[in-house]
């Protein structure tokens, strides 16, 4: 999946037998749906759990894993299981799997925490810009919905003479129809709110670019299947 992944992960060096451990922990965490165990993985390879265990954390340091604690029985313990990234996905030629919530949820924090401290200005900037570029549709939608969270934190008075966003949150709208409602009103409120004009002080070449960002959610939002629009709806409710 463009964009969810670098270009490092996607061409990293992997070994024959790094790579017959990745698909067998993608093919699990496929079946499951949940976090793979090292001793999964092994039982399934038939090798000591020693040696899983070892090849798995060298997949991880090439970035195409991120590790989960789960607590196991008995006070203060925790085992280690991972989650294939889409980076790994890609490797092992499952590229039409779909965007696991924890994946949607993980990456549009990632990239919150990363734009939030530079302000909604130099976000919108910055996000517009590289959808601008971006070739996937989901990422699109994620970098926009990741957009609105930081729009609604910052503006949520202005939203709030326009629409109560719990309530619609809660509405059983058509996931497509409510991230379109979301996205829209941030656009609206950018373009002919004063107070929020005024705050953000966005000079020509960044509306530019942010009525690009409006154009490419609109053609690409169609394109992101209803589980996804529903898990990325999720998240923006969680966050905001």
């Amino acid at each position: 999946m463009a964009r969810l992944y670098t270009r490092r992960q996607l061409y990293t060096k992997l070994t024959r037998r790094q790579r017959e451990f990745l698909e067998v922990l993608v093919e699990l965490y496929n079946e499951t749906g949940k976090p793979v165990s090292y001793k999964d993985v092994a039982e399934k390879m038939d090798v000591s759990k020693w040696t899983a265990y070892d090849i798995i954390q060298e997949l991880l340091k090439k970035g195409f894993l991120k590790v989960e604690y789960r607590l196991r029985p008995g006070p203060g313990r925790s085992e280690v299981h991972y989650i294939p990234k889409d980076a790994s996905m890609v490797r092992v030629g499952a590229k039409d799997r779909k965007a696991s919530l924890e994946l949607i949820s993980s990456w549009i924090k990632d990239k919150i925490e990363k734009y939030e401290k530079m302000g909604i200005s130099k976000s919108i900037s910055i996000i517009s810009r590289k959808v601008e570029k971006e070739k996937h549709p989901l990422s699109v939608v994620l970098y926009t919905a990741s957009l609105f969270i930081m729009f609604a934190k910052v503006f949520k008075i202005d939203i709030d003479n326009f629409v109560n966003l719990n309530g619609l949150m809660a509405s059983k709208m058509q996931p497509s129809v409510l991230l379109s409602f979301l996205t829209e009103l941030m656009f609206t409120l950018s373009e002919k709110e004063e107070s929020v004009l005024e705050k953000m002080n966005l000079n020509s070449y960044t509306l530019q670019k942010f009525k690009v960002l409006q154009d490419k959610f609109r053609d690409n939002l169609p394109l992101v299947t209803p589980e996804e629009q529903r898990k990325v709806l999720s998240v923006i409710e969680e966050l905001i």
